[in-house]
């Protein structure tokens, strides 16, 4: 399963060997148990479970820094070297919006914005060498929310191109 002439020829026969995934815990500061990860690979290789840890722990990271910057509890420029420039203008543009918005909902700036990020699971999918995609599972008071992010290899480096929180 070296190539993906080889990959194809396995797909077409049905005779292929399964993709690799990788679960676990992490440990997380604001959690009062440890958070469970689960990462499925879309292309033949393998990862280290230290590699695995990294890109987990650096896609929750990344997460909650993008919720606290939509809540206004964090200046964008602490996102400045994990998301793309396009990212950060979409999330400034959300965090605007949601601001007034909660000018007349007092009821959800209350819920929203003054309990912590609580994680509770991250998904992710190794779609290329270059691209990786998560979704992190977190909860706000009583509410749980998703945070959907796409990371792309640019200059041997992860960078954050699209965050979706809902």
């Amino acid at each position: 399963m070296g190539t993906t002439a080889s990959l194809s020829d396995e797909l077409e026969t049905g005779q292929y060997s399964s993709v690799m995934s990788y679960s676990g815990t992490i440990g997380m500061e604001l959690a009062n148990r440890p958070v469970p990860y689960h990462i499925s690979r879309c292309f033949p290789g393998t990862l280290e479970s230290s590699q695995c840890q990294e890109l987990v722990m650096s896609a929750c990271r990344v997460a909650y820094m993008c919720v606290d910057v939509v809540r206004g509890r964090m200046p964008p420029q602490n996102l400045q070297r994990a998301v793309s420039p396009s990212c950060m203008k979409r999330l400034e543009t959300m965090a605007y919006l949601l601001k007034n918005h909660m000018r007349t909902h007092r009821e959800l700036k209350e819920q929203l914005c003054y309990l912590p990020v609580m994680p509770t699971l991250i998904n992710g999918v190794l779609v290329s060498p270059e691209t990786t995609e998560f979704v992190v599972g977190a909860t706000i008071g009583q509410v749980q929310y998703w945070v959907s992010l796409v990371f792309r290899c640019e200059s041997n480096r992860w960078v954050c191109t699209t965050a979706d929180l809902g």
